[in-house]
């Protein structure tokens, strides 16, 4: 057998024993295929979202149904379509992000503690709403209503980081 060929054979042979590995394949932060459990139960509109939720998913024995803490510092997420599924959720950190808009979260019956620090937020009234909510970081939305601030503070107290300025 001349040399090329052992290398050949040598390449395709370590590439039959990757095979076996589960691994995710992404293209511009689109997953294309994913074998892992639990990955593609659930399509999120948010490529880092989908992300961070399927790095979430990688627990034993954890499900969408599950799920009762998610940490995203970071992910780049914009929206948050599709995170009502996680109807478990208890603790949601989403700072560092993108995210302009709450309202997906409204749904999230179980939600008690959230961080949004450092992102877009401008309407925080689905935080009002929420009978759970225990304690809230909105620190880094400067453009949130002063109004609505102080209604989720009477709510909180303490338990609320506020921003360092308000819109009237």
């Amino acid at each position: 057998m001349r040399p090329t060929s052992a290398f050949v054979l040598a390449v395709i042979a370590l590439l039959c024993s990757g095979c076996s590995q589960r691994f995710a394949v992404t293209l511009n932060n689109q997953t294309l295929y994913d074998p892992r459990p639990s990955a593609g139960t659930q399509q999120f509109a948010d490529p880092g979202l989908q992300g961070c939720v399927n790095f979430a998913l990688q627990q034993p024995n954890m499900t969408l149904e599950t799920l009762k803490v998610l940490a995203c510092p970071g992910w780049e997420i914009e929206v948050l379509d599709g995170i009502a599924t996680l109807t478990d959720l208890q603790f949601l950190d989403l700072s560092d992000n993108r995210i302009s808009s709450l309202a997906p979260l409204q749904p999230l019956r179980n939600l008690s503690s959230i961080s949004i620090l450092n992102n877009r937020v401008t309407d925080i009234a689905p935080l009002l709403s929420m009978l759970t909510m225990t304690s809230a970081t909105l620190s880094g939305n400067n453009n949130i209503q002063c109004s609505q601030l102080e209604a989720l503070g009477a709510k909180l107290g303490q338990n609320l980081r506020r921003p360092a300025e308000c819109r009237n």
